[in-house]
């Protein structure tokens, strides 16, 4: 078994600059912006309560369908880790939803995120999983 090594200070920048571009792109509501600077092509996303979606055009179609009710989402990596061409991050976060006829909603979960490191230096994620906190009353 391999020996725990330190994260390279520039990995962990990389990835705290992506979770800010990925609230920025939220933000904005552009779900293109977010796909193209956050996800590889081959990457995939595992929400909760739904199948897997693969590719970033079936990522972009995720993402356009839920930004328009998400008000607000706030990123807090706590743990980052990489070997070689990977990396992972996992945190917590903090969402708003706003659906059209329907009270607020206010959310609170966690993520892991697993980053490729592409031909050009940067990364990329190649799977991201989340799922809400909140317990079901």
């Amino acid at each position: 078994m391999a020996t725990s090594q330190a994260v390279p200070d520039e990995v962990t920048r990389i990835i705290q600059e992506m979770d800010r571009e990925f609230e920025r792109n939220v933000e904005a509501k552009d779900a293109n912006a977010l796909v193209a600077a956050f996800y590889a092509e081959d990457a995939q996303v595992f929400p909760p309560g739904q199948p897997v979606v693969s590719g970033q055009t079936e990522i972009r179609q995720l993402w356009g369908g839920f930004l328009p009710i998400l008000s607000h989402l706030a990123l807090h990596t706590t743990r980052i880790e990489a070997s070689g061409n990977l990396a992972y991050g996992s945190g917590t976060y903090e969402m708003s939803l706003t659906p059209p006829e329907a009270p607020p909603i206010e959310d609170s979960g966690k993520y892991v995120v697993v980053y490729r490191r592409q031909a050009d230096g940067s990364y990329k994620v190649v799977a991201d999983i989340f799922n809400s906190s909140r317990s079901e009353a």
